[in-house]
């Protein structure tokens, strides 16, 4: 290939998604990553109901020895617990460790016939091409799929805004243990959040969310004693990996022949789980867009998609900052049940707002009100 369409800078999951996408639309893709596949980063490797179905639409298909199916989230701390389950209309979210689904989006890219450069250092952009290992390579857009510290937003000249949310550091590690539920569990704690997601029949993922300076994973886990006795001893399955997380937006995120998405497009508070889900979305989105050369439909779609997850991503860390708060949060929730299933369903799409009726609003709020003047 001489002169592709598209050349996407990042070969990450959702770098691969978008070349797939444009792939389908009958364009031809090169994708260029320094780094060679399967490429592991720091994830909490949760892929939500809507990050399913756009995997499939993608035609990537995984079957029960790749991944883990959960059906819902629980909320969980100090031995109280509040669970939600997806709609039957939104299906289940996956477990997934990260070099697996890579791979087999590797493995779909070569098959709709994506060229790779992998192990190729991108070294600038410009409106006629890329600059791949030394050599130029026109195009007639250029995709950045470069990360949260992207290089191509800063060559492209896109603007960023000041970050939304304190910047914390989320820390992920894998464990021999068979999973004891199957729903995603959120533990709660002053000092930050532990997610445990399912990724095969006998291992879990455990992410750590802190604001704490100098947090180890092994302090960290001292704060969840409920989650110590579930692991019992459990042999860690690999190394520590750490990132940083938090919420931040772009003014744009088109400009001329330029795109970005996935998290050089903006990110949200990993907490959120969100976003490899919100970056399958962006990369069918940016392929109509290509499609039908009109990038501005790209950002149109890319601030909808972005809307609920971010408002999401702002309710838990104002609620999971606030200890009293939360716990009546917590409690309400536990005496409405119905409504955490409703709140799913509204955040992974399946359901509209309204499905959260009158009725279920004054029942959380006399639960939330009783439970303030009870701990009161």
């Amino acid at each position: 290939m001489t002169t592709p369409d598209v050349v996407v800078v990042g070969g990450g999951p959702v770098g691969l998604a978008t070349a797939i996408a444009a792939r389908q639309r009958g364009l031809d893709v090169l994708v260029a990553d320094r780094a060679r596949p399967p490429i592991d980063k720091p994830c909490g490797e949760g892929l939500m109901p809507e990050g399913v179905a756009a995997l499939r639409a993608l035609g990537v298909e995984l079957d029960d020895h790749d991944a883990m199916p959960f059906y819902g989230i629980r909320f969980t701390e100090g031995g109280a617990a509040a669970e939600g389950r997806f709609p039957e209309a939104a299906g289940s979210g996956l477990g997934i460790r990260r070099t697996v689904l890579h791979q087999r989006l590797v493995d779909r890219a070569a098959a709709v016939g994506v060229v790779t450069r992998w192990g190729e250092p991108v070294t600038g952009v410009t409106r006629a091409g890329v600059r791949i290992a030394g050599r130029n390579v026109p195009c007639r857009w250029t995709v950045g799929a470069d990360g949260r510290v992207s290089r191509v937003r800063r060559w492209a000249g896109f603007k960023s805004s000041p970050p939304r949310t304190p910047r914390r550091i989320g820390l992920r590690r894998h464990f021999r243990a068979r999973p004891w539920t199957d729903l995603v569990e959120v533990h709660w704690h002053d000092v930050g959040q532990a997610v445990v997601t399912p990724v095969t029949a006998n291992e879990i993922c455990i992410s750590l969310f802190t604001s704490a300076p100098a947090a180890s994973m092994g302090k960290l886990m001292g704060f969840f004693p409920e989650l110590g006795r579930r692991l019992n001893g459990a042999a860690a399955t690999s190394a520590v990996m750490g990132a940083m997380s938090g919420t931040n937006d772009l003014r744009a995120v088109v400009r001329d022949r330029f795109a970005l998405i996935g998290d050089a497009a903006g990110s949200l508070d990993a907490l959120t789980g969100e976003g490899l889900s919100l970056g399958f979305r962006q990369a069918r989105a940016l392929a109509e867009a290509f499609a039908r050369e009109n990038l501005a439909l790209y950002q149109t779609v890319h601030r909808r998609i972005r809307r609920m997850p971010k408002l999401m991503a702002s309710l838990m860390l104002y609620v999971g900052a606030r200890a009293a708060l939360r716990r009546r949060t917590l409690h309400a929730l536990i005496a409405q049940s119905q409504i955490f299933g409703l709140m799913l369903g509204v955040h992974t799409g399946a359901l509209s707002p309204r499905a959260i009726g009158p009725r279920a609003v004054a029942g959380f709020i006399r639960h939330f009100v009783w439970a303030t003047h009870s701990q009161s």
